[in-house]
């Protein structure tokens, strides 16, 4: 059997502190899923927002506005919506928790993955020495 050991670090969208052992590590950035998605749409939208501002891409948004607005002038139905359906928000706070187990699982010293529990004694590896698979 080898050396315990886990690495501790921050994800990289809300900042919590993770814990993570030796099996389940495999180089991850983010504390869940959740915050993974989360990023890649915050970076996907940043990247829109930069070719937003060069030339091409203001000449490309123009063109599909005026394809866009060429289309609605072609609509020739006048429904109205229905009454029934209900609108319902999701606030960005709730999208931005952490989840809850995580404060827990440091303070345990609980690998936030799995869920195993890391022995007091273990090496802290910093992000150097992965993957020691």
């Amino acid at each position: 059997m080898g050396e315990v050991s886990y690495r501790l670090y921050n994800c990289g969208r809300c900042a919590s502190l993770v814990l993570i052992c030796r099996d389940c590590d495999r180089g991850q950035r983010y504390c869940s899923a959740q915050c993974g998605v989360l990023s890649r749409c915050e970076q996907t939208r940043r990247a829109q927002t930069r070719y937003q501002r060069t030339r091409t891409g203001a000449m490309r948004h123009a063109a599909r506005q005026q394809t866009y607005r060429d289309r609605l002038t072609q609509k020739v139905t006048h429904q109205g919506s229905n009454p029934a359906v209900v609108a319902r928000n999701v606030s960005a706070t709730t999208l931005r928790q952490a989840p809850t187990h995580a404060r827990a699982a440091i303070h345990h010293r609980l690998c936030h993955f799995c869920g195993a529990s890391l022995p007091v004694w273990a090496r802290v590896r910093d992000h150097w020495d992965w993957p020691l698979h």
